[in-house]
C-alpha cells in the first residue's frame, strides 16, 4: 500500500504572485530517507467549451510564451481569489476573453493536471448556446483572435495537431464522454 510521504520542512523559495515555488524536505516512508523536492502552487484553472445555438465551438488563437509560438485553444483561465467558485471564474473568463456568454454553464469535470509538481486542479466546464454579448476584456498580457469552429470539424482538427493545448484536448475528452454517457454507448 502507497503511503503519504512525511513533510520534514517546507519554505517557500520564489513567489511570483501567479505563482509560488515551494521546496520541501520528505521522508520515503519505503526507504526512510530524506529528499529534496519542490512543488508549484497556481490557483486553479478553469476551461470553458462553449457551443453556440449553431453547433459551433469558442475557441481563441492565442500566443503563449512558454511555447513561443499561438496556439488554437479553449478559453480558460485561472480561478481568482475573489471569484465565489470555478465555474464564476469560467463565466468571468469566456466574456473577458471571447464576448461570449451563456445562460447554461455547468461543470464537465476536473482533474489534477500535473500532480507531480502541481498543486492545482483544473475545472472544465460546458457553456450551451453562447451568444456574443460584449467587446473582449483583455488583460495587458493577452492578445486573443476569437475564432468559431463547427463541432464537427474538432476531431480532425485534434488528429492533425491544430488543438494541441492540453488542457483543452481534456476539456474536448470530457464533453465526448459525457455525450456518450448519456446517449447510454
Amino acid at each position: 500500500m502507497i503511503r503519504q510521504w512525511e513533510i520534514l520542512n517546507r519554505k517557500t523559495l520564489h513567489d511570483f504572485k501567479l505563482m509560488q515555488i515551494e521546496g520541501k524536505e520528505v521522508l520515503s516512508p519505503r526507504t526512510g530517507t530524506s529528499m529534496n523536492v519542490m512543488a508549484i502552487h497556481f490557483s486553479d484553472w478553469v476551461v470553458v467549451l462553449a457551443l453556440t445555438a449553431e453547433q459551433e465551438v469558442v475557441m481563441v488563437n492565442q500566443y503563449r510564451h512558454g511555447t513561443e509560438d499561438v496556439h488554437l485553444e479553449l478559453p480558460g483561465g485561472l480561478v481568482d481569489p475573489d471569484d465565489p467558485s470555478p465555474l464564476q471564474a469560467a463565466q468571468r473568463e469566456l466574456l473577458e476573453e471571447t464576448g461570449y456568454g451563456s445562460r447554461n454553464f455547468r461543470i464537465m469535470g476536473e482533474c489534477y493536471p500535473q500532480p507531480a509538481i502541481l498543486s492545482n486542479k483544473c475545472h472544465f466546464c460546458l457553456a450551451i448556446d453562447a451568444e456574443f454579448q460584449q467587446a473582449q476584456a483583455l488583460d495587458q498580457g493577452e492578445d486573443l483572435e476569437v475564432v468559431k469552429i463547427p463541432m464537427d470539424d474538432i476531431p480532425l482538427k485534434i488528429h492533425n495537431n491544430s488543438i494541441d493545448n492540453g488542457m483543452s484536448l481534456l476539456a474536448f475528452y470530457y464533453f465526448l464522454m459525457q455525450k456518450k454517457i448519456e446517449e447510454g454507448t
